[in-house]
C-alpha cells in the first residue's frame, strides 16, 4: 500500500506541476526512499535509457515491491467486497 500511496502522490504532483512524461522517470527516482532507493541504486545502470519510460518504471517497482504472489490475494479480497 505504500508503493501505491507514493505512486498515486507521484502522479497527482508530476500532473500538477506539469512534469514532462520525459522527466518523470529522473525526478521519480530522486524521490525514492529507503528499500526502494536502495534498489534503484542497484538496478539504474541496467535499467536507464530511452526504454525505461515511467511506465516501465512503476512496472519494475510493482514487481519488486508488490509481487504478484501479493497482489493476487489482494485482488480477490477487493472483488469480494460488498
Amino acid at each position: 500500500m505504500e508503493l501505491e500511496e507514493w505512486i498515486k502522490n507521484m502522479e497527482k504532483t508530476s500532473t500538477l506541476i506539469e512534469v514532462p512524461e520525459e522527466k518523470r522517470v529522473n525526478i521519480g527516482t530522486f524521490y525514492l526512499t529507503r528499500k526502494a532507493d536502495f534498489w534503484w541504486n542497484t538496478v539504474r545502470d541496467r535499467l536507464v535509457g530511452p526504454k525505461l519510460t515511467w511506465s516501465k518504471l512503476l512496472e519494475k517497482l510493482r514487481a519488486k515491491f508488490y509481487p504478484i504472489m501479493v497482489q493476487c490475494p489482494k485482488e480477490k479480497e477487493f472483488s469480494e467486497l460488498k
